[in-house]
């Protein structure tokens, strides 16, 4: 699923999430031990709840801005922003490709764009941070 190098207080580590990040809990791997742990949703960065339609919105919001998540699975097609890029409701953010057919994510309110997730060609899943919005 999804892999990641993390420090945390000095020491790295290596953590491959290995179940669907929006159960209660799930399994993940650090440095080739195995541990079930419990996730919670908080408010800076909220998971989705649920799985979200396709024709539900795609940022979830936080106290100091949003993320953006994958409303569906499929190809990141083209990114439409860039790093520090100002955007209005409505801006075209990026463009998923799924079933033969592009599916544009839109900004849902005004903000700068922050880190950027994701790369184009690269597969997404259900729910995947995408990118993250800022006020």
């Amino acid at each position: 699923m999804k892999r990641y190098r993390i420090t945390l207080e000095g020491q790295t580590f290596d953590v491959e999430v290995l179940d669907d990040p929006r159960q209660e809990q799930v399994r993940v791997k650090v440095d080739r031990q195995v541990f079930t742990v419990g996730v919670e949703a908080t408010a800076e960065v909220a998971a989705p709840s649920r799985p979200l339609r396709s024709s539900e919105t795609s940022e979830v919001f936080g106290n100091s801005g949003s993320v953006v998540v994958a409303p569906l699975p499929g190809v990141i097609k083209s990114i439409g922003v860039r790093s520090g890029q100002r955007v209005a409701p409505g801006d075209e953010l990026l463009v998923i490709e799924a079933m033969k057919m592009d599916n544009v994510i839109r900004a849902q309110r005004a903000g700068v764009i922050g880190v950027i997730h994701v790369a184009e060609g690269r597969q997404v899943a259900h729910g995947e941070l995408l990118l993250e919005v800022n006020n």
